[in-house]
This record gives C-alpha cells, sequence and structure tokens, in this order.
C-alpha cells in the first residue's frame, strides 16, 4: 500500500485543513484516505520563546522576517501529531517558501516514516527546542526537534531536523558548500565538539555526524548523536574561528553575521 500526497498543507491562522490523498491497493482500486491538519500560527516574542538567548539569533526586524510557531496537528493512518513548526513569515518570498516548506516536509517525512506513533514537541539539553534559530541578511536557519513515541516502546525519542537557507539565492546551504574538504572538517568538528563538552565524547569523524545544524553568530551550532539518556542529540556550539580555515571563502562572513 502507498501513500501518495495530493495536496499541499499552508499554515493557516487557526484554521483546519483537509489533505485529500489515496492509498492504492493490489488490484489497482485508487482508496481515498483523508488526514486533517490544524494549524494556528504563533507569533514569536523575546517571553514566548524557551531557547537560551545563546542559541537564538533570530531578529523578528530582520529584512521584514519574522520567526513564528506553527502549531500543527492531525493523524496520518495510525500516527498522530501535535507539534510547534518552526516557520517565518513576510521577508523574501521565495526564501520564506524554502524555508517553510523545508519545515513542513521535516514533520511528514517523521510522519510518513512511522506506524503507531505519537508525534509531539521534543527538547534537548539546554531546553531547545523547535524554532527559527537564526534571520540574518545572510541566512534563515531553523530547528525542529520532535520527540516519537511508539506503543509499547520502553520510552521516547527525540529526533532532530534542521534547515538553512541562503537568503540570496533560496537554496538550501549544505556542508559541501560549507566547507572546502568535508572530511577535514569531519575531523576537526570531532575534536571540537568532544573538547567543548565531554559527554559528546567520542564523536566519530564522519561528516555524516555533523548534518544537522544551523548558523549562530557564536558559530556552528551542531547536534550529535548521543545515547537516549543524553536527549538522543546533544546541542553544541563550535566557535567560527576553530573552523572558518576550512570553510569555503566568504562562507564565515555569511553565515556568522
Amino acid at each position: 500500500m502507498s501513500f501518495r500526497r495530493a495536496a499541499t498543507v499552508l499554515a493557516t491562522a487557526a484554521g483546519v485543513v483537509a489533505v485529500a490523498a489515496a492509498c492504492t491497493i493490489d488490484d489497482g482500486t485508487a482508496v481515498p484516505v483523508s488526514r486533517t491538519v490544524e494549524t494556528t500560527v504563533l507569533t514569536l516574542t523575546e517571553s514566548a520563546t524557551a531557547a537560551p538567548s545563546t542559541a537564538m539569533s533570530a531578529d523578528p526586524a530582520t529584512n521584514g522576517y519574522r520567526p513564528t510557531l506553527v502549531r500543527t496537528k492531525g493523524q496520518q493512518e495510525t500516527t498522530s501529531f501535535d507539534v510547534l513548526l518552526p516557520q517565518v513569515l513576510g521577508g523574501d518570498q521565495t526564501v520564506r517558501e524554502r524555508f517553510n516548506s523545508g519545515m513542513r516536509t521535516a514533520l511528514d517525512d517523521v510522519v510518513t516514516d512511522l506506524t503507531d506513533v505519537t508525534v509531539s514537541d521534543g527538547e534537548l539539553a539546554g531546553g531547545e527546542r523547535s524554532r527559527v534559530t537564526t534571520v540574518t541578511d545572510g541566512v534563515v536557519a531553523g530547528t525542529a526537534i520532535f520527540t516519537t513515541y511508539a506503543q509499547g516502546a520502553a520510552h521516547p525519542n527525540n529526533r532532530v531536523a534542521t534547515i538553512t537557507i541562503d537568503a540570496h539565492t533560496a537554496q538550501p546551504i549544505l556542508l559541501d558548500d560549507v566547507f572546502v574538504d568535508p572530511d577535514a572538517a569531519a575531523t576537526q568538528l570531532a575534536a571540537a565538539v568532544a573538547r567543548i563538552d565531554p559527554r559528546a565524547d567520542p564523536v566519530f569523524a564522519d561528516i555524516g555526524n555533523f548534518l544537522n545544524w544551523v548558523p549562530l553568530a557564536e558559530g556552528f551550532h551542531t547536534y550529535v548523536p548521543v545515547n537516549h539518556a543524553l536527549g538522543d542529540w546533544l546541542p553544541i556550539t563550535v566557535p567560527w574561528d576553530a573552523i572558518s580555515p576550512l570553510m569555503r571563502p566568504g562562507m564565515a562572513d555569511q553565515l556568522s553575521r
């Protein structure tokens, strides 16, 4: 049985959107399946975010972008979800749509990948939760943190998804875009995170361990995989000057401002 998306959910203030889709069974008959998604837009203020100030570089006045959290609730087959999804309002339309759709895709990937699971807001060490992390002249970035709990499981698990959009091109900034030699960068990052927070030791020098990241004014903010007792993912900020020699020309300036 395969699920095929037939519509795109757009956030509406305190609205409810029904999404039609179809399942295909072995004889080729299309069986309608429905998913109801309720979304509520909450505009962030300084007192509304639980993220520590050292991990938040979003300036609501930057280029007209306004960070928001969108309450998104719904059910898809046997998986239910009720989360605050990072989104932005205003600013450049192409950049805004690329960031917002990327965050919606992150939630969709979690929901469609699991069965008999409840998806809710997650929290990592230091009180980090889903948020728009960075709005500058160069980038729009954010982190989605979900907690998933499967029926009968011994404990819930956290999942992390990040996205960094180039504010000039509206394209995602990937680690290949950031570093001249990603393998060398992985070696440097692995040593740095273990030095900054010994709880992360050992971290293997594999660039795949640093795929979840966002740029902050303070540095390269990454989420490294750890054991469940530490929250599954540990947020650590590596100062820019520790890795800037490995970065492509101009990238340090774009990401650190």
